[in-house]
């Protein structure tokens, strides 16, 4: 008896084991968590924050998840992909009760879905079930650490970098603009641009709509929710589906995923120029700076893994449900989301048709995000253009070494150096593939993926989202997204590519180790071997106009991943584990300088050079006034302000000043104006910079800044009669202030860089 109950303790113990491992994987990424966002603001918010995050959207989420899903595969999937149906539940459901004002508690939705779940016996069975195929403990610990890379990577320098607002050198305009269509999510339906009273905002606006409806549920300050915590919970979302989705095509491999994530959230770009560094398309480089990307990417994600179940057809009714659910927030979440989806569905389709079968799910996917589009197009973007041309190439000369080895570069008249525009094209595509090596091996396999319509999907998407980026251009490089929205995608492919290649191979998990560590050690040496290499300190193109530096690093590079590659064939004695070594090698080069970057998140740097007499944001002192304005005025009450120069140079005012709106909450007559819709209908017939364009109302402007440099009893009651204004704030550092304002408005707020004024 006593030996034959040793069996059953053992494996009992093991499962203990097991989950005390996976367990103490996710808490130490909640701790990192938690600690990063605890540096950046209040434990009140932090807390509030957490706790609307677990059961005002994860919770009533992942209820509607496990209902809709007919799997039940780990908790990764059901906590990640839970919070962002959430997301998308939260932010419609504000839309629709916000024409009711009664945006401040759209957060109840979750109450009778969470009650209802439970109440109801079949639910409750299907919520309550246990899951089908939990991670190992490794794969826990290597998804943990992946995706603590991204957030470490944002959050850190944010952390030790100057408060939001209080020094101009670490401001960023575009996030005062983030904030400000936020403060009007508010109060506002449809959302204005508040920092032109009277101006409707036809965008991609629903970030901004979700964000207000977390500020009402928690109590969160705007300024916290945009710039410190409010990103992290979608990161963190975003980089988990990219592991779910992987685990559709490599199911039960414990590196594919967080292999994925990492090349996704920090990597997929191979530099090999000492001196230079080649865009980085990864998480890390646009997220924070595009808020409406980081509920976009993981919005695409999720959107892949429900569409690739139901082309698999692998789905209940649920799924479809949850599918539209998520393609309706997805389509004004990032305009270039369901147009890549839509590609991606027409190639299963055209692919199926070449086969001379009807992918009728593709079909009736296909039909249902047409309408999710057209909608989108009248209701969100309200047919406006913003600026999107078709200029094949163009984006390559704005990015990678084009600037260093051009000889034309007047990139605001159109008239590019094509030869130089072709080698940028060049090293940045070779780049990126190498970092992405793993999408080699799909060319190889065709055959097999083609099979697939999942695969076919994903490719699409892929394929869709590089030729968007490189056969349009936009102000302000936006034609970038369709690349961006697709890297997660690209991420996924890639390391699905290098599990075809090693998942018969004998001990594949130190063979990947050794390869992605391999392949870490070749960038190092072949980067120290182009730096010992003689050099006449010029980049790349001599004053004789000959190139120099632009071939060798390349080489030395593939060859020393080739080493690599040749080494795991002598290890393994087989040549198929040679191409496998090589990619992973490639892959991991491409993670060796954001890894090496970690340590030195503790020194940032500004975010932009500021010359001594411009401006990129408020001072603490001008914060304070403008938030003075918010806690002392009713949200319908109007500003008027002197200030609409985010920086002013030679080329005029750059008209990016957001922040008095973004921190007051409040609409202003006229504060900065670019990125209206006016604007940008402007530069559709311009082409030009819109930044820098002038105001479109130069009477309605003169009329707003004659108060503040010339007051009378009767400009002032004009702008309160005509306009509606109950308040200024004049900015000093802006236009001169005439000190005769004083006896004809009632001062409320003063510091010597900021006076607001009552009007009676």
């Amino acid at each position: 008896m006593g030996t034959s109950a040793r069996p059953t303790a053992r494996p009992g113990r093991r499962t203990a084991v097991n989950q005390l491992a996976k367990a103490s994987a996710g808490a130490a990424l909640a701790v990192l968590v938690i600690w990063l966002m605890a540096g950046a603001t209040s434990a009140d918010s932090v807390f509030a924050m957490v706790r609307f995050w677990l059961l005002g959207i994860t919770l009533p989420g992942l209820v509607l998840w496990r209902l809709g899903s007919p799997f039940r595969h780990n908790l990764v999937e059901d906590l990640a992909a839970g919070s962002l149906v959430g997301v998308s539940a939260l932010l419609l459901i504000y839309m629709a009760v916000s024409p009711l004002g009664l945006q401040r508690w759209a957060w109840l939705w979750a109450l009778p879905v969470v009650v209802a779940a439970f109440a109801v016996p079949g639910w409750r069975r299907r919520v309550l079930s246990r899951v089908e195929r939990p991670v190992s403990p490794l794969t826990a610990w290597l998804l943990a650490t992946a995706c603590a890379l991204p957030v470490y990577a944002i959050a850190r320098p944010r952390n030790v970098a100057p408060a939001p607002y209080t020094d101009p050198a670490y401001n960023n305009p575009d996030m005062a603009y983030q904030q400000a269509l936020a403060a009007s999510a508010k109060y506002d339906f449809p959302l204005q641009a508040s920092y032109v009273h009277g101006e409707q905002m036809d965008y991609h606006y629903f970030f901004h709509q979700f964000t207000a409806a977390v500020n009402w549920a928690t109590g969160v300050d705007l300024t916290d929710l945009i710039y410190t915590i409010g990103w992290i919970p979608l990161t963190l979302a975003a980089c988990a589906l990219v592991f779910v989705l992987t685990d559709r095509f490599a199911p039960g491999s414990r590196w594919a995923g967080p292999l994925a994530v990492a090349v996704a959230a920090i990597g997929g770009t191979v530099n090999v120029y000492p001196g230079f560094t080649l865009p980085q398309e990864s998480l890390t480089a646009y997220l924070w700076g595009s808020p409406t990307q980081n509920l976009g990417s993981g919005l695409t994600v999720l959107l892949a893994i429900v569409i690739v179940d139901i082309l698999r057809g692998r789905n209940s009714r649920g799924t479809w449900l949850i599918g539209l659910l998520v393609a309706a927030a997805a389509s004004g979440s990032k305009a270039t989301i369901l147009p890549l989806v839509l590609c991606g569905l027409g190639l299963v389709v055209a692919v199926r048709l070449c086969q001379r079968r009807i992918a009728r799910r593709a079909v009736v996917m296909a039909v249902a995000v047409t309408s999710v589009i057209l909608t989108a197009i009248v209701v969100v973007f309200g047919n406006h253009s913003t600026g999107l041309s078709l200029r094949p190439w163009v984006t390559f000369a704005k990015i990678g070494v084009y600037p260093f080895i051009a000889w034309q570069r007047e990139w605001d008249t159109g008239d590019y150096d094509h030869s130089s525009m072709w080698i940028s094209a060049i090293v940045t595509c070779l780049a990126w593939l190498l970092g992405s090596a793993g999408l080699v091996v799909l060319a190889g396999t065709a055959k097999r993926w083609l099979r697939d319509a999942g695969m076919i999907f994903l490719i699409g998407i892929s394929v869709a989202g590089f030729c968007g980026m490189a056969l349009t251009d936009q102000s302000g490089s936006s034609q970038m997204y369709f690349h961006r929205t697709a890297v997660p995608i690209i991420a996924v492919l890639a390391a699905v590519g290098a599990h075809m290649l090693v998942f018969t191979v004998r001990r594949a998990r130190w063979l990947v180790l050794g390869s992605v560590l391999g392949g870490m050690a070749a960038a190092v040496v072949a980067r120290r071997i182009v730096r010992a290499l003689p050099s006449d300190a010029v980049l790349f193109r001599r004053e004789d106009g000959t190139l120099t530096g632009l071939v060798l690093p390349w080489v030395l590079t593939i060859a020393l991943l080739a080493l690599v590659g040749v080494a795991a064939a002598l290890w393994q004695r087989t040549a198929r584990v040679a191409l496998a070594g090589f990619v992973l090698a490639a892959m991991g080069a491409g993670l060796y300088l954001p890894l090496r970057a970690l340590p030195s998140m503790d020194n940032p740097k500004p975010l932009a050079a500021v010359a001594e007499d411009t401006l990129l944001g408020p001072s603490a002192t001008q914060l304070a006034a403008a938030r003075w304005l918010r806690d002392h005025t009713t949200p319908d009450e109007l500003i008027a302000t002197n200030a609409h120069c985010a920086r002013k140079s030679a080329l005029g005012c750059d008209a990016r000043h957001f922040w008095i709106a973004g921190l007051s909450e409040r609409h202003v007559l006229v504060e900065g104006w670019a990125y209206t819709n006016t604007i940008n209908d402007q530069v559709v017939s311009t082409a030009l910079n819109p930044n820098i364009l002038p105001f479109w109302d130069q009477d309605k402007l003169a009329e707003n800044d004659r108060v503040f440099v010339a007051p009378t009893r009767d400009n002032l009651q004009e702008l309160r009669t005509k306009y509606g204004v109950r308040w200024l704030y004049a900015d000093p550092a802006q236009t001169a202030v005439s000190p005769e304002l004083e006896a004809l408005a009632t001062v409320r707020y003063q510091a010597p860089d900021a006076v607001v004024y009552e009007l009676g």
